[in-house]
């Protein structure tokens, strides 16, 4: 597993993985009166980059590819089906992707599957139980940001990577048989828009984290490009 270098993404046995595009929030910004009709066309083109990049033979999806809830909107239709004429496309069905079906992608319920070792879920329900015998459990959903004051006291946020080890004795309530050397990854969003600063007691959550499966206040925590910023509880 490699963490793609300055970028919201995993490249794993020739696999991009990346998570919360939230394609078609033109619509949104517009009721905010921001006009930008191309916004979801340059995240397609970012990760198209990437697939160029890292020569990638799968892209795989972890969850809320679109901002509407129910529907499919032609918008994201119609990137999909360019990211599918690309490479092989998974979709981990998020809370976001009601109506996915038949947008040219193989869709995986929200549970999550194996891939070379790597659960991979989208963070809103329960992961499988084969999912928690996997060395690392990726998780979407979360979208964690990290909030830093710089030197002149001006506050921004970034997104980040946190990298938490389990707690046996609490996963235990909820599994007979997991792997219990097995790391959660929470994956920052891929859409630049979506984000905010991680608080480990948000009960939106998730299961995973709100059911306390990982030491999150004592995870480890990672700028896309790799610096180290210590442990979450002292951030």
């Amino acid at each position: 597993m490699k963490f793609v270098n300055n970028a919201p993404a995993i490249l794993h046995k020739k696999a991009l993985i990346i998570g919360d595009t939230h394609f078609g929030m033109e619509d949104k910004l517009r009721e905010r009166g921001i006009f930008d009709e191309q916004f979801s066309l340059r995240i397609f083109e970012k990760i198209k980059s990437l697939l160029e990049e890292t020569k990638a033979e799968k892209l795989i999806i972890l969850g809320d590819v679109k901002e509407r809830i129910t529907v499919l909107d032609q918008r994201t239709a119609d990137i999909l089906a360019k990211l599918s004429l690309l490479v092989e496309l998974i979709i981990v069905r998020g809370n976001h992707d009601g109506g996915i079906e038949g947008c040219g992608a193989k869709i995986i319920p929200s549970d999550g599957f194996v891939f070379g070792k790597l659960g991979l879920v989208h963070g809103q329900s329960w992961p499988s139980k084969e999912c928690m015998q996997a060395d690392y459990l990726i998780c979407a959903h979360q979208h964690p940001q990290l909030s830093i004051v710089d030197r002149s006291g001006k506050r921004h946020s970034e997104p980040v990577w946190i990298i938490a080890e389990p707690d046996v004795e609490k996963i235990k309530e909820k599994y007979k048989k997991f792997n219990k050397k097995i790391k959660l990854v929470l994956m920052p969003a891929f859409n630049p828009l979506v984000g905010a600063p991680f608080v480990p007691s948000d009960e939106h959550l998730g299961p995973i984290t709100s059911n306390n499966l990982f030491k999150i206040n004592a995870a480890t925590v990672f700028r896309l490009d790799g610096t180290l910023l210590g442990e979450l509880h002292k951030m």
